[in-house]
């Protein structure tokens, strides 16, 4: 990404999120509070001012957004904010087995940490991400009252490695942690994910978890993209931040193991499909599947 400029990409899960809020049938699939926390994040870090906000929810624009949806990726909205409520939940179980350090990773403009850390004040949460995001995300944390247990710091994991930033913020190595990154994978080399998950092995103790999102390929091996993935790729490239690295579900899981983590099949348990829509009657939408969801618990 652009040295000087937030995530162009974080931004657009943002306003997904908001987007998947503002429908009747859809919101009760979030996890609760993520759509006001979201909202006040956004405005107050000056990226959501109020006439973007009433266009969001005008019934044309909507439908244009829903129309676009359909004929490039459908299910996508859906599918994050899913993906956001299978995170939120397997942190809390996490929470509630015992777990007393959150890291998130590449967070965004994610609503995660400032969400759980009022309501968990012995738990210690860190969010590292690039400090053009950071130091937005940061200002606006500010503004709406800082957290004592919850702390945000810029780095760029491409010049430090997550141990050693995490070593500079005194991170308790051998306490049962969760460690969160959505989204952020596929902006790496293959190298550098298995880097990445080893160096997460190395600061969290057996029993902690590993919550992670991965592209998977496509028919030539790249990130997949949907319907039009050549132009999403240009686009992606032309911000700054292009998807590199794509794995099919068992490569993960080989990648993990070799880092020391392991998968434990769960019928249900990351089929988004299986464990939201039908419970909640809804199983007729469209879920993206370009992506796929890892729990991985440490050795």
């Amino acid at each position: 990404m652009r040295a000087h400029r937030a995530s162009r990409t974080a931004l657009a899960v943002a306003r997904a999120v908001l987007l998947m809020a503002d429908d009747p049938r859809r919101a009760a699939l979030l996890p609760p509070g993520t759509a006001e926390a979201t909202e006040a994040l956004l405005r107050t870090a000056g990226l959501l001012p109020d006439w973007q906000r009433r266009l969001q929810r005008s019934p044309r624009a909507r439908t244009m957004l829903a129309w676009s949806e359909r004929k490039l990726l459908p299910g996508q909205t859906t599918y994050i904010a899913l993906r956001k409520r299978l995170v939120d939940d397997e942190t809390r179980s996490a929470i509630a087995a015992g777990a007393n350090q959150v890291l998130v990773v590449g967070g965004g403009f994610d609503t995660l940490a400032m969400r759980l850390a009022p309501v968990h004040p012995r738990v210690r949460f860190v969010e590292i991400d690039h400090p053009a995001s950071q130091s937005l995300k940061q200002h606006a944390l500010q503004q709406l009252g800082t957290v004592p247990n919850l702390r945000l710091h810029p780095a760029d994991l491409a010049e430090m490695p997550l141990p050693d930033v995490l070593d500079e913020l005194d991170w308790d190595r051998g306490a049962r942690s969760v460690a969160i990154t959505e989204g952020a994978l596929t902006h790496l080399e293959g190298g550098d994910v298995a880097d990445f998950m080893r160096g997460v092995a190395s600061v969290t103790s057996p029993g902690s978890r590993l919550l992670a999102s991965h592209r998977v390929p496509d028919e030539l091996g790249r990130p997949a993209g949907g319907r039009v993935g050549e132009l999403t790729r240009w686009s992606l490239d032309k911000m700054g931040e292009p998807h590199r690295w794509a794995a099919s579900p068992e490569a993960v899981e080989t990648l993990l193991a070799d880092a020391g983590f392991s998968v434990r099949p769960q019928p249900g348990r990351t089929d988004l499909r299986l464990r939201y829509l039908v419970p909640a009657g809804l199983d007729d939408l469209p879920l993206a599947t370009v992506e796929r969801l890892v729990v991985a618990e440490r050795e």
